[in-house]
């Protein structure tokens, strides 16, 4: 037990460089040393990746990390390769070639790290080829995907319990920002756990001060928030046309704000995000894109000029303010038409059945895939081109494609997750040969071999505009060079596209004879409505203190009202407070029994839910005993 806590902190100074662990991170990753499946819920900056991370190291071998989002797990491996640790992913968005290539790496002990996406994990092919591997850790990432309670449910998450007959012995970690009572218990039977072994850090944030406020003129009033606040802050909202607006809105006041969306290229959002980092960039507007693997400190505030969908997505989102424990807002904004807007998104993305075969038949034909075939094509999607072939709506388009990747039928990545790639094929020898005779690439090479490590062994992600600076040649001439090299099988140049990628996950049906499935369809519905409630709820909601509401969905019951949020404070402004009103209550009580009606009558300036609360919060602590004729009496005093 000493040595093991001896390795893991030597392990956290020499690549991390702390000295000691975040709370509840040492016993998370003792408990998986000691061999025990493993739960561990954190709110969002709580430390997650350290979590599989520091014993993935500890135990040697490969850690197998499965996670749903190609952005974080290229971020991760990019973090672990700066640090000087082997880090691979391998993604439904790589080619053939790619994907040998890293298994074989891995399969030589060459990888510490393998992130694969759950998609790959549907191929009994992909489960063979990793069942070689030095496996030593299981690690699964945004766990609450693999429940139907959870708010962003993935059926290709339910195939990874499958590899555990391949890894018998090998222990699962699995992590989370978010999940509800149910989702925690349905994460741990759906992974096969031996017995039931979680740890949850309470997700309370005491230096996070919620607040909502109704507002028409939201340019204003967040031009206001910023100037009052001030210091570094992200702002939300849900489509990339505002991102770009909200952002020229701020410049044009003199705040320097840049924007973030998926349809960026890569290179491009690490420039705007690394900008944001250093302060160079006051405000970032962002999608819901934006924020995956960054941990910035000094986060002032983050607000919601959109409604989110869920209360878990706003938990996650406002979460990355304040990380350095100083006071920082989280504020979202609504008016009287976002409710209506958030349902009525609400309905799109949910197309009736009908809607969702002729989409499935229209991508198929679109791409001319006959029946019985398609199984792991990768293709890049247009989808406006698809919806002008096939008269189809765009938003009715995108939600059936959402749905049918739920049930396992494809899967969509966002375009400009993946960089551009290069790999040499030729031997060190003949591309000296090659340089020699065709002088014309020779610098070109030259760059390429000095700039980018391992480039003859795997994949390297490359720069077009970088590489293009380097040899002092306009880019377009330097990206035809590169495609003449991979014309002539010299290099394997991937080059980025800005368009979404789609990934067939099995063969075609044929409709006339086989039915799509919606297993999921009334359950994905059900639970999605309810979240979506959850959230206008927590808006809309004028009595109940902003972090009593959030920690109570996630079923945290032991905590007192923050005092700072927009609720508390107009309480408190108007002696609301719950340590007043219980002053009253007792008062009351002290002078004879009241019933419940009557006690509320007495307290009618107070809001009824408060008194309500109260009143059952002094039964509990046994201040106030209920009568056999239901009156209320003072109990002890305390």
């Amino acid at each position: 037990m000493e040595q093991k806590e001896q390795d893991i902190h030597s392990i956290l100074k020499k690549y991390w460089g702390y000295d000691k662990f975040r709370p509840q991170q040492k016993e998370i990753i003792l408990s998986i040393l000691h061999a025990h499946d493993t739960l561990a819920l954190l709110p969002t900056g709580g430390g997650k990746s350290i979590c599989f991370q520091v014993p993935g190291l500890a135990l040697g071998g490969t850690c197998l990390v499965i996670s749903p989002l190609i952005a974080l797990m290229n971020d991760q491996v990019q973090n672990l390769r700066n640090k000087g640790i082997s880090a691979v992913a391998i993604t439904s968005a790589m080619n053939y070639r790619e994907i040998e290539i890293a298994l074989n790496n891995a399969a030589l002990g060459h990888v510490q790290f393998l992130y694969i996406s759950p998609e790959r994990l549907e191929s009994e092919k992909f489960r063979q080829q990793i069942s070689y591997l030095p496996i030593t850790l299981i690690a699964v990432d945004e766990a609450h995907c693999i429940s139907q309670w959870g708010y962003d449910f993935r059926p290709s998450y339910l195939r990874i319990a499958e590899i555990r007959t391949y890894f018998p012995s090998v222990k699962i970690i699995a992590v989370t920002a978010s999940a509800t009572r149910d989702a925690i218990a349905d994460i741990q039977t759906q992974l096969q756990f031996t017995h039931q072994n979680v740890f949850r850090q309470s997700f309370e944030r005491k230096n996070l001060r919620y607040v909502v406020q109704y507002e028409e003129n939201k340019p204003e009033r967040l031009l206001r928030i910023i100037q009052n606040i001030g210091g570094s802050g992200v702002v939300y909202v849900r489509n990339r046309r505002k991102t770009e607006e909200f952002s020229r809105f701020l410049n044009s006041k003199n705040i320097s704000a840049g924007f973030y969306h998926a349809g960026i290229p890569s290179q491009d959002r690490a420039g705007i995000q690394q900008d944001w980092i250093n302060n160079k960039t006051q405000v970032i507007v962002a999608t819901n894109a934006f924020g995956m693997g960054i941990d910035k400190p000094d986060v002032r505030f983050v607000v919601h000029l959109d409604l989110p969908d869920s209360l878990e997505a706003y938990f996650q989102e406002a979460g990355r303010g304040g990380r350095d424990l100083k006071p920082a807002y989280a504020i979202a904004l609504y008016s009287k038409t976002d409710t209506q807007s958030l349902r009525d998104n609400f309905a799109e993305s949910f197309p009736d059945k009908d809607t969702i075969r002729q989409c499935y038949q229209a991508i198929y034909n679109y791409y001319q895939i006959p029946v019985e075939s398609g199984e792991g094509l990768s293709v890049n999607v247009d989808l406006a081109e698809i919806c002008r072939n096939y008269n189809l709506k765009q938003i009715s388009l995108y939600n059936s494609i959402k749905f049918l990747e739920k049930e396992g039928y494809l899967a969509l990545f966002d375009g400009g997750f993946e960089p551009s790639k290069v790999l040499v094929l030729y031997g060190k020898e003949d591309i000296y040969h090659f340089q020699v005779k065709f002088k014309n690439y020779e610098l070109l090479i030259k760059t390429l071999l000095r700039s980018y490590g391992g480039i003859f062994e795997q994949y390297a992600p490359v720069n077009e505009k970088d590489i293009a600076f380097r040899i002092k040649a306009p880019i377009d001439l330097t990206i035809k060079q590169l495609q003449a090299l991979d014309t002539q099988g010299v290099i394997s140049y991937i080059p980025q596209t800005s368009l979404p990628k789609l990934v067939l996950l099995q063969n075609r049906l044929n409709l006339k004879w086989n039915e799509l499935s919606f297993k999921h369809y009334a359950t994905l519905k059900e639970k999605s409505l309810a979240r979506l409630e959850s959230v206008i709820h927590y808006v809309e909601e004028k009595n109940i203190c902003r972090s009593r509401l959030l920690l109570s969905y996630f079923n945290e019951t032991e905590f007192q009202d923050c005092g700072y949020c927009d609720v508390c404070v107009e309480k408190n402004k108007a002696g609301f407070n719950e340590d007043n009103l219980k002053q009253k209550i007792t008062w009351a009580l002290e002078q004879r029994s009241f019933t419940l009606d009557e006690l509320a009558a007495i307290l009618s300036k107070y809001p009824q839910k408060l008194v309500l609360e109260t009143i059952s919060t002094m039964i509990d602590e046994d201040l106030v005993v209920i009568n056999e004729n239901k009156s209320l009496s003072l109990g002890n005093v305390r």
